[in-house]
């Protein structure tokens, strides 16, 4: 299914229930971001109060993410147990919840993903062989910028305090 729209005029009032899966084609991303490895699967209590319908209940949809220090692609399901979604009615009949849906999941996209949170952790340590600022010349990596001077601060550091002596 590529839409969750409700009918508002068949409602009950007391609410209901709705469960189901949305196609991961709702999330569009960018190509270089996270991937959608799965639907977004949800079940939801969808009950009226006034001019706003109220959903309560649970999301779920796994990605594919890319280790901020690792650069490992990992998998991740993002699950939100307690969504709480309020949306405005108006004077509708029906409404497509599903944009509400997809930016409830990708509010909770971690900012920083970490292959050792992620479904399967693994290991999540920087080769310290990429560490230029820890190796000091003894492998096959440049040293950093500050070991041999940064001419940029070169007329700073020329400038005389005023307590210094001349």
């Amino acid at each position: 299914m590529k839409q969750l729209v409700i009918d508002l005029s068949t409602l009950p009032e007391e609410g209901k229930t709705l469960s189901g899966e949305l196609s991961p084609e709702i999330f569009d991303l960018p190509e270089k971001d996270a991937r959608p490895l799965g639907p977004l699967a949800y079940r939801l209590h969808a009950q009226r109060f006034g001019s706003e319908l109220l959903l309560l209940g649970t999301l779920r949809a796994p990605f594919e993410f890319q280790c901020v220090r690792t650069l490992v692609l990992f998998k991740q399901t993002i699950e939100l147990r307690n969504a709480a979604i309020s949306l405005e009615i108006r004077d509708r009949h029906e409404i497509d919840v599903t944009d509400a849906l997809r930016e409830e999941i990708l509010l909770n996209f971690p900012a920083y993903p970490r292959c050792d949170k992620g479904d399967d952790p693994q290991p999540c340590e920087i080769d310290r062989r990429y560490l230029a600022v820890d190796n000091l010349g003894t492998n096959d990596v440049e040293s950093p910028p500050a070991a041999h001077g940064d001419s940029r601060w070169a007329a700073l550091d020329a400038l005389k305090t005023p307590d210094e002596p001349s």
